[in-house]
Order: structure tokens, then C-alpha cells, then sequence
């Protein structure tokens, strides 16, 4: 193995222009690939959900998004309102109105007992050019999430892991098929980068403002899809240890100040509740009822999802599905397996992985997923023990790291490689660091055996 200290002493020679072209290119990529990118039902039901833009903006009714306690069971609307995030259906209902799409014009939610041709023709596949202007804005987001990532990695370690990371991240397969579609993924993406870039950029400002701008990240991110709740607090919980750790460092700390510090940690949940509820008008009506109400309805969610698709039966298959989804990257265009008779989807996929766009990564297959997961556990290491790294920014990556493949593997309950996206940019630190650790090596063997190589020359020639 080689010594945990070396991937952090790459130099950072590259000139800074390059990061711009380097962006540019993976966001070129990332567009390339929209308007074939194979269709999901999930698409038609994101589009519909749209109107509730129309509701608020264009008629004006907030009565008609509000949450009823009474209603909520057998209204279609209102449960899929409360279940999802609000960021990309606004989105999706705003180029709708823009394109002049009016409230009849809207496609019906997608009918998973149907076929394609049968929810063809009952109006549930979207109009091609609503559906790719939606899937065009919810690419735009994953490229913004690349570049945010691009500069959190480069905060957190350095420049050289940064290209490396935001490389692999961004022409992962699974990344690129959800993140280019008209579903939740690309604003889920971008709303996780903020939560990170956010808190990286709080361990060096800690001002009372910078925790203001880490709970309005916060706030969009739980907006953008619920279960980016998982990954604000567990950076919200690795600033907390940051902190407390530099209080117990410091000689003689003032007491006051202590406890200003500590006291200000209370202005970023403040700040996302507000900002939650801003970018969610149903909960203006029940805020505090509401949380527990979305639980439950989650909750059943999973369940009817499991009892419909088929889920995890035990531990040991959770586990095969983690492993197959996170480090062999098996790609995956649909959940249904009655799909893959759809003629039209076949030949979308088809077209798709011809075209070049479709991406690539280090895993695709069991072999080269162990690989992966080799070079996760090595990155792993290094990053528990690189002294080159800031310590604050070694907590922040272990906690999100750790915490967040523990919490996917315990809490998945089904084989969908979407559940397993958020844990794609974490691999791709951890493989990016153990790549470049692993060069790093090779790199020094070889200068140390060329200047052997040398002082033996001269010794001869002496």
C-alpha cells in the first residue's frame, strides 16, 4: 500500500484557465447526450405534477396546493405534491406555461399496470418538445452540480483529485441517465453539491452569515428531494465536531466566545426550515403537522413499492445490491423488468449506448467493481490518515462518506440504482484519491531508481 501522505502533495501547476475549459467540456458532454437519453415513466408523472406552477403563478390559487388532512388519502395530486420535492416540478411547470402549454395540455400521470403503446395512447408520454426542454434545465443542474463539486473536492484536497473526481462522477452512467431525464435527479444532485460546497466553505469562513447561506442550501436541497435530508445532517453534524474540536485545541479559549460559536449553529436550521417552506407552499397550511404526515407517507410508499416491484428479502441481498449499484455501477434504464419488451424503449437504449454519450467508469462489471471497491477502501485509508489534509476537512469527508453509505445500505429497500446515486460523487473522491496515491508511488519509485540508476553511473565513471 502505498504511504497515505503522497496523494495530497501533487502539485497544483495546472494553470487556472484550464478549470474553466475542463468544466466547459464535461458540461458540453453532459447536454450531448439529452435528447436521446432512453425515456422513464417517472418523466410523464414529473411533467404532470407541473401544474401545480399553473395553480400558483398563472391562476393564482393557493387554496388549490394547500395540504387537506382530509383529502390527502384519495387525492392523487396532493399526495405525489407532498411525497416529492417542489425544485424540478416548478421548473418543468414554468417551461410548460412559457412553451404555452395550458392546464389541459398537460400530460396524465404515467400508468405503471399499462404498457408504453396503451399510455400512449390514454395521453400519459409527454409532448417531445415539452419533454425536452424539462430534460434539458434538469441536465443543466447536474452540470452545475459537477462544477460545484469540481471546487468542493478542490476546497477540501486539492486541484489534481478535483479533475480527477469531477471526471468520474460526471461520466457515471447511472449519473447520466437520471441526471439527463425529466425526473428529480438533477435538482437532487445539484441541491446535495450546495449542502457540501456550503459546508466546506463555512469550516473556512465560519461567520454567523456563511451559516445562513449553509441552511439556505439546506432548505433547497430537502426541496430539491426529501431524502437529501441524509446528507444535511451529517455535514451539518461534521461542522459541529469541526468546531468543537478546534475549541478544545485552543489555549485559554474565551468562554464567551465559545458559546457565540456554538450558539450561531442554530441559525442554519432556522435558515432551512425558512427556506424549505418557502420553496413549499402546501405546508404553509400545517407546517408542524406535516413532517410526520410525509413520513407515514413515504413510509407506505416504499412498502407498496416493494410489494409491487419486489424489494430486498434480507441483509445479505441489500448488500449484493449495494455492491452491484455503488462499485460495479451496473447501468440501469428502467425498474420495471416487463420494460425491456417495450420495442420503442429498446431501440431508445440502443441508440443511446452507440452514440458515445452514454459514459464510463472504472466498474461495469463484477471484476472491475471489486476493483473499485479496493480502490474505495484504499482512498478510505488515506483520507483517515493523510496529513497533508486539513483536519476539519477530514472530518466533514469521513462523516458524509461513512455516514452516507451506511444510511443508503441500511434504509434501500429496492434494487434501483437511482436510490444509490448520492453516493456516487463519494466514490469518485475516494477512487480519484487512491488513483492519484497509486501514481503518486509509482512516480517517486521511479525518480528514486533513476537517481540510483545515476549515482552508479558516477561511482563507474569516477
Amino acid at each position: 500500500m502505498p504511504n497515505a501522505k503522497l496523494t495530497m502533495r501533487i502539485p497544483n501547476r495546472l494553470p487556472r484557465w484550464l478549470d474553466a475549459l475542463w468544466l466547459a467540456l464535461l458540461t458540453v458532454y453532459i447536454l450531448a447526450g439529452v435528447a436521446i437519453v432512453p425515456f422513464h415513466g417517472d418523466e410523464s408523472t414529473l411533467l404532470f405534477m407541473g401544474r401545480d406552477y399553473h395553480y400558483l403563478f398563472v391562476e393564482g390559487d393557493l387554496s388549490k396546493v394547500l395540504y387537506d388532512r382530509a383529502t390527502v388519502r384519495n387525492d392523487v395530486e396532493q399526495r405525489l405534491r407532498l411525497e416529492n420535492g417542489t425544485i424540478s416540478k416548478t421548473i418543468y411547470g414554468w417551461l410548460a406555461w412559457n412553451l404555452g402549454y395550458g392546464l389541459d395540455d398537460f400530460n396524465k400521470q404515467w400508468h405503471w399496470g399499462l404498457d408504453y403503446a396503451s399510455n400512449s395512447m390514454t395521453n400519459r408520454v409527454p409532448e417531445p418538445q415539452l419533454l425536452d426542454a424539462a430534460r434539458m434545465t434538469s441536465a443543466v443542474q447536474l452540470a452545475l452540480a459537477v462544477i460545484l463539486f469540481f471546487h468542493f473536492v478542490q476546497l477540501t484536497l486539492n486541484r489534481p483529485t478535483a479533475y480527477l473526481a469531477s471526471a468520474l462522477f460526471a461520466l457515471h452512467p447511472n449519473v447520466l441517465i437520471n441526471g439527463r431525464r425529466a425526473m428529480m435527479e438533477g435538482s437532487h444532485l445539484l441541491g446535495l453539491m450546495l449542502v457540501l460546497l456550503a459546508g466546506a466553505w463555512l469550516l473556512r469562513e465560519r461567520r454567523w452569515w456563511a451559516h445562513a447561506v449553509f441552511g439556505v442550501c439546506m432548505g433547497f436541497a430537502v426541496a430539491a428531494k426529501h431524502p437529501n435530508i441524509i446528507v444535511c445532517a451529517l455535514v451539518y453534524l461534521a461542522l459541529l465536531l469541526a468546531t468543537l474540536r478546534q475549541q478544545r485545541r485552543e489555549k485559554n479559549p474565551v468562554l464567551e466566545t465559545v458559546w457565540r460559536e456554538r450558539a450561531v449553529f442554530i441559525l442554519s436550521p432556522v435558515f432551512a426550515a425558512l427556506a424549505f417552506l418557502l420553496l413549499n407552499p402546501a405546508w404553509w397550511s400545517a407546517p408542524f403537522e406535516l413532517p410526520s404526515v410525509i413520513i407515514g407517507m413515504r413510509a407506505d410508499l416504499l412498502r407498496s413499492q416493494v410489494d409491487w416491484f419486489g424489494g430486498y428479502n434480507s441483509f445479505e441481498q441489500g448488500l449484493q445490491g449495494f455492491f452491484q449499484y455503488v462499485f460495479a455501477g451496473e447501468h440501469q434504464y428502467f425498474e420495471v423488468d416487463r420494460w425491456a419488451q417495450f420495442d420503442v424503449i429498446t431501440a431508445q437504449i440502443q441508440k443511446y449506448e452507440r452514440s458515445g454519450l452514454a459514459g464510463s467508469l472504472i466498474g461495469g462489471t463484477g471484476l472491475a467493481g471489486l476493483l473499485c471497491l479496493l480502490l474505495a477502501l484504499l482512498g478510505l485509508v488515506i483520507l483517515a490518515r493523510g496529513s497533508a489534509i486539513q483536519a476539519d476537512s477530514r472530518i466533514l469527508l469521513l462523516v458524509w462518506i461513512l455516514g452516507s453509505a451506511l444510511v443508503t445500505l441500511a434504509v434501500t429497500p429496492l434494487p434501483w440504482a437511482r436510490y444509490y446515486l448520492p453516493l456516487a460523487p463519494a466514490l469518485a473522491i475516494l477512487a480519484s484519491v487512491a488513483l492519484l496515491a497509486l501514481a503518486s508511488s509509482l512516480w517517486n519509485r521511479s525518480k528514486s531508481r533513476s537517481a540510483a540508476a545515476t549515482r552508479i553511473h558516477h561511482t563507474h565513471t569516477e
